[in-house]
C-alpha cells in the first residue's frame, strides 16, 4: 500500500492513493476507537447496504468477480517495524460516515479531501507514466553520450542520475519511493528529468547539471508557492 500524508489541523493523516484511510489514526485524534463505530447497528446496516449495492452492480454488468463481504471495506493490519503500527483501514466509501461520527467539522473537510483524491488519481497516474518514460529516455541518452566518449555505462551511473534528480526534488541524495509523490512533485520530477536529459546531451558535467537542476527546482517551488494549492 502506497501511503501519503495529509495534514489536518497540524495532525498527519495516512491515506492510500486509492483513498483508503487509517481509521485508527483518525479516531485517536478525537479520543475514539474505530471498533466502537464498527459495532454500531447503523454502521452494520450501512456496510450491508454497500455490500448489497456492489453485488447488484456486478449482476448488472454481468461480470461476477467475487462475493462481497465486510473485508472488502475493512482491513486490519497488525503492523511491524518495516511498515506501520497495528491499525484499521477503511474503504473511501465509509469515509464520510465515519468522519461524521468522529467530528462534524472533520467530516466536511474529509468529504472534500476524498473527492479531490479520487478526481486527482487518474491525472496522477498519467503524470507518473510520463515521468517513468522520461527516466527511460534520460537513461538512454546517458548511455549514448558516454558511448560516444568511449566510456562504459554501469548500473551505478544510472543510480547516480536518479539520485541527482531526487536531490533536486527533495534535497536528499537517496532512493525515493516515487509512488507516494504528490501531483506537483511528480510534475516537477518529470520536468527535472527532461532538463537533465538535455544537459547530458549538451555534454554538461555532473557539477554543472547539479547546479542547473537545483536552480530549476528552486524556481519551480517558488512558482508553486505563489499559486494557491489545489491538491490535498
Amino acid at each position: 500500500m502506497n501511503i501519503i500524508q495529509i495534514d489536518y489541523c497540524s495532525n498527519q493523516i495516512s491515506v492510500s492513493r486509492e483513498a483508503w484511510f487509517n481509521a485508527t489514526e483518525i479516531a485517536a485524534m478525537f479520543g475514539k476507537r474505530p471498533i466502537d463505530w464498527l459495532r454500531l447497528p447503523e454502521t452494520e446496516r450501512y456496510i450491508e447496504a454497500l455490500i448489497k449495492r456492489e453485488e447488484e452492480k456486478q449482476i448488472k454488468s454481468e461480470v461476477r468477480k467475487s462475493h462481497f463481504t465486510k473485508k472488502h471495506f475493512i482491513k486490519t493490519y497488525k503492523g511491524n517495524s518495516k511498515n506501520f503500527t497495528q491499525s484499521t483501514w477503511l474503504h473511501p466509501k465509509l469515509a464520510v460516515a465515519f468522519a461524521r461520527w468522529c467530528d462534524i467539522d472533520f467530516a466536511v473537510w474529509c468529504d472534500e479531501q476524498i473527492t479531490a483524491m479520487l478526481t486527482e488519481q487518474p491525472k496522477w497516474k498519467l503524470e507518473r507514466k510520463e515521468a517513468s518514460i522520461g527516466h527511460k529516455v534520460m537513461s538512454e541518452i546517458l548511455q549514448m553520450s558516454r558511448k560516444a566518449e568511449g566510456k562504459e555505462t554501469k548500473s551505478y551511473h544510472y543510480t547516480n542520475e536518479a539520485r541527482l534528480i531526487n536531490a533536486a526534488l527533495t534535497g536528499k541524495f537517496k532512493p525515493l519511493n516515487r509512488e507516494v509523490l504528490s501531483m506537483e512533485q511528480v510534475k516537477m520530477l518529470a520536468a527535472l528529468e527532461v532538463k537533465n536529459t538535455v544537459l547530458i546531451a549538451q555534454g554538461k558535467s555532473y557539477n554543472e547539471r547539479k547546479a542547473n537542476l537545483f536552480l530549476m527546482a528552486e524556481s519551480i517551488r517558488a512558482a508553486n508557492a505563489s499559486t494557491p494549492a489545489q491538491r490535498i
